[in-house]
């Protein structure tokens, strides 16, 4: 892992070398055409606009330099945010990944949720009405059972107290 670390940064660095080299032939290039198309003032308008070029080379390179600072820590932001579990990577309708916060999908969830708690309840409703009317038929037939159960027990006392008394 250090190996490729090292390769990466050893290749960073003679690019940047590379493009360092190339900007400079590039001014000093410009600074010897204006000094021969310019016999009389030719060293102080190419010194001039080479220190012009610089100053605005380097002011674009702070503000490049602002908006890569900006972008990586908002990246950074959102995979401290991701591994975290404040947002989520998720697919919309169109089938693009979105990165969206927890609230947009709990709140999808909460609606699901609710609709679900409204399915159960109706669930156990049905369920209550199924075992009251069961209730009510082993009732029923649990009457008319300990009425023919009383029946026979009656009937068995009086054979008993017929054999008894023989």
């Amino acid at each position: 892992m250090i190996a490729i670390i090292n390769l990466l940064t050893n290749i960073f660095i003679t690019g940047t070398s590379i493009i360092g080299c190339a900007t400079i032939i590039n001014k000093v290039g410009k600074f010897f055409k204006i000094i021969e198309e310019n016999k009389d003032d030719g060293f102080k308008l190419a010194f001039d606009n080479v220190m012009m070029e610089s100053i605005d080379d380097m002011n674009k390179c702070v503000e490049s330099m602002s908006t890569i600072a900006s972008n990586i820590n908002h990246i950074i932001f959102i995979f401290y945010d991701i591994s975290v579990g404040n947002k989520f990577i998720r697919k919309n309708k169109d089938g693009k990944i979105i990165i969206c916060g927890k609230t947009k999908i709990h709140s999808g969830y909460k609606d699901k949720i609710d609709e679900l708690k409204n399915r159960v309840k109706k669930y156990e409703e049905e369920l209550k009405k199924i075992k009251h009317k069961t209730n009510e038929e082993e009732s029923v037939n649990n009457t008319s059972s300990e009425n023919s159960i009383d029946s026979i027990i009656s009937d068995d006392d009086f054979s008993m107290e017929s054999e008894n008394s023989k």
